[in-house]
């Protein structure tokens, strides 16, 4: 409990600041709290630990949310800045999204070619 209450103030207070706020939660949870967990459960808690931060951006720009909502389903009829910001983050998403599960599929693999070898990196 003490353990994700010191990562939770981590994760507020880094995400914010322009440091890679998941490097740092993993530098936490590996050097100072002593976690011997492969990088697929270190990365699945630090996602977690995002879902706060994900919160807090989404009732902060909820209006700007909604506005974009509302044009994804009247796409045809939304001001060309707007279907433009909509096809940004439609792609955006879908690469950073598609990136992100294949390194992190790529580190797994490695971590357990690690494991089974017994070599240290």
């Amino acid at each position: 409990m003490l353990e994700s209450a010191i990562l939770g103030a981590v994760q507020g207070i880094a995400e914010w600041l322009p440091i890679s706020s998941e490097g740092l939660l993993f530098l936490i949870k590996t050097n100072f709290l002593g976690a011997d967990q492969g990088i697929e459960v270190i990365v699945k808690e630090a996602l977690f630990l995002h879902l706060g931060t994900f919160l807090a951006a989404l009732i902060y720009f909820r209006k700007n949310i909604i506005l974009l909502i509302r044009g994804l389903f009247n796409f045809k009829s939304a001001s060309l800045p707007e279907q433009k910001t909509l096809k940004f983050l439609i792609v955006a998403t879908l690469i950073s999204g598609l990136l992100g599960f294949l390194l992190l599929k790529i580190l797994v693999n490695l971590e357990n070619e690690t494991a089974i070898s017994g070599k240290i990196i």
